[in-house]
């Protein structure tokens, strides 16, 4: 749950506009940028409060003043539209889309055909883009140059108005982030084995002072953002909506939700996972533990944050036992040991020395949790338990150095890169009940797999993240589909996250909403990042010597992980610093 004090809220955003260096907590990092407590500090009480167009406003002012009012906290934007023709503001969407600048907006106006008509042309460099459903995309080109015209007209009274002008708002990036905030709506996983759901998270910005918590449920309503939508589902029945007042928190922290006599259709387990995406999406902002659900005035269910604990995207991290890995001295496997403590070697094969690896992945079931491991020539995938029960199985052999980037899903699907030259491809391979196992050529949309050198798994299974030779990083929705008993996948819509990089060392799921990435910018040095999958929010984190691979956890409890070219592994401990736990490669958490 994200519940952050208002000092580390504000100094997270500063992190994400200004480049920061270093945060004060490892373990805080990823519950910051999108925490937040029912007890907000003044520096998030503040309000901002337009100002009307002055008699006489001449063009300059009106089109300056047009774009000052619509960062204000008004919901409808009364004042803004007050410096618009009534033509225009019949006219004007303001949720079609927002443009996000790097600074605030150039202004240059250009004479029209007489005295009575004006042209502004309104410029910038776009840095992203929020669509009508809220959802944000970088821009994909560095330095995209955004022009935008306004047409204004001089009345019959003398002053000045805006006639024409595009839908959707213009902000710099520093206005951005003040008056929105980034939160997620939360849907169920499609494909998932019977008794297995689980909870993804979808990322919208909403006006942060305009009715947080209403809005959340009104997009819950709405249904998931575009890309999303093709793999995940809601519990929510067709036509379910609001009621009036549509979200009380009350003194113990229970969130009641009124919807219409629709959501009756939900009975039972239904009513459950409603509650469940309520839960998650609302927690976020309001500080709840449980949602109870009233349809067309009937009382229908109550979910506890206990009783929820099934649906979280992040259960695995929670299983009792060691979740972090290396690879010691010899090829063999070692769990990070704890305060003090020395590592024990993984018992079994992958620890012993029977099978010498230098790449490894441990799944996230909860109750068998297993290790896959590639040898140190790169030619075999062997996979067995974590306890070291039974015997290893060879679930892959193929040409010598070939293999590459083992990932585990959620789903018991374990995920690697098969570089065999001029047959490059992503796999996912499965074991049935048989354990015979089957291997899936997995399509990934618009990319040849020869250009892929990394690959990450979600949580969930629904989402990819790859890295391409030519630096960038892309997420992906997994696809999947069976067609007379035939598995398909596919990696869709994959998109960019961080532009600006030219070189990817690493990546790392952060939980279930973000990434690390180890890269780096133009000539700048290899550098840590925590983004969030839409790209929204990047904060750096300090850097290691040397560093090569980075690991992040599923949960918000444990250090990220790092080793460098030294062999050595390191943990991030309090205060942003890097300390050395033992000699090693290639540290893993489950995924």
């Amino acid at each position: 749950m994200r519940r952050i004090t208002p000092f580390l809220a504000l100094l997270c955003v500063l992190c994400a506009l200004g480049g920061c260096a270093s945060m004060p907590h490892s373990g805080s990092v990823r519950e910051a940028a999108k925490g937040g407590t029912k007890d907000q500090g003044p520096e998030q009480q503040v309000r901002v409060f337009a100002v009307p167009p002055k008699p006489g406003e001449q063009p300059y002012g009106m089109v300056a003043g047009f774009l000052e009012a619509v960062t204000s906290d008004e919901p409808d934007y009364t004042t803004a539209r007050a410096y618009l023709t009534p033509e225009a503001r019949a006219k004007w969407v303001p949720t079609r889309e927002i443009v996000v600048l790097n600074t605030i907006a150039k202004i240059e106006l250009v004479a029209g055909a007489d005295e009575r008509t004006y042209r502004a042309e309104v410029s910038g460099t776009r840095v992203g883009t929020v669509d009508s459903r809220n959802a944000y995309q970088p821009e994909q080109q560095v330095g995209a140059p955004y022009l935008a015209t306004f047409q204004l007209h001089l009345g019959t009274d003398n002053q000045w108005r805006i006639a024409d002008l595009p839908d959707g708002l213009i902000l710099s990036n520093a206005e951005f982030h003040r008056i929105y905030r980034s939160v997620n709506t939360y849907w169920f996983a499609t494909s998932m084995p019977l008794g297995q759901d689980v909870l993804v998270p979808d990322p919208v910005y909403l006006r942060s002072r305009v009715g947080l918590t209403s809005a959340l449920v009104r997009q819950l309503m709405n249904g998931p953002t575009d890309w999303l939508r093709p793999v995940v589902e809601t519990a929510f029945p067709a036509g379910t909506e609001p009621a009036d007042r549509v979200v009380s928190i009350e003194d113990n922290r229970t969130a009641r939700v009124q919807l219409n006599r629709q959501a009756r259709l939900a009975q039972g387990k239904g009513c459950e996972r409603m509650a469940a995406q309520l839960l998650f999406t609302l927690r976020q902002v309001s500080g709840v533990d449980s949602v109870s659900i009233t349809g067309g005035g009937t009382p229908m269910c109550l979910l506890s944050d206990d009783d929820a604990a099934h649906y979280d995207p992040a259960r695995a991290a929670k299983t009792p036992g060691p979740t972090g890995y290396f690879i010691a001295k010899g090829g063999m496997v070692n769990v990070v040991p704890g305060a003090n403590g020395n590592p024990p070697a993984l018992p079994g094969p992958f620890g012993d020395g029977t099978y010498k690896v230098d790449q490894i992945a441990v799944s996230r079931d909860q109750f068998r949790r297993r290790i896959a491991g590639i040898d140190t020539g790169g030619r075999k995938l062997w996979v067995g338990d974590v306890d070291g029960h039974g015997e290893a199985q060879e679930w892959l052999n193929t040409a010598p150095g070939s293999l590459s980037s083992p990932t585990w899903d959620g789903r018991g699907v374990l995920w690697a890169l098969d570089r065999t030259r001029n047959a490059e491809q992503v796999l996912a391979l499965y074991e049935d009940e048989r354990r015979q196992i089957t291997k899936v050529a997995v399509d990934v949309e618009g990319i040849p797999a020869a250009r892929i050198t990394d690959l990450r798994l979600s949580s969930d299974g629904v989402r990819a993240a790859l890295v391409l030779n030519t630096g960038q990083v892309l997420v992906g929705r997994v696809e999947r589909r069976v067609s007379n008993g035939v598995a398909a996948i596919t990696i869709a819509a994959p998109r960019s996250v961080l532009p600006s990089l030219v070189e990817v060392k690493a990546i790392s799921w952060n939980g279930a909403d973000r990434l690390v990435v180890l890269g780096k910018e133009g000539q700048g040095a290899l550098q840590p990042q925590i983004v969030d999958i839409d790209g929204g929010i990047s904060i750096s984190v300090a850097s290691v010597n040397g560093m090569l691979h980075i690991a992040a956890p599923d949960g918000a409890d444990q250090p990220l992980l790092a080793d460098s070219g030294e062999q050595n592994i390191y943990q991030l401990s309090q205060g942003n610093n890097w300390t050395k736990v033992h000699s090693g490669t290639y540290p893993v958490y489950p995924g």
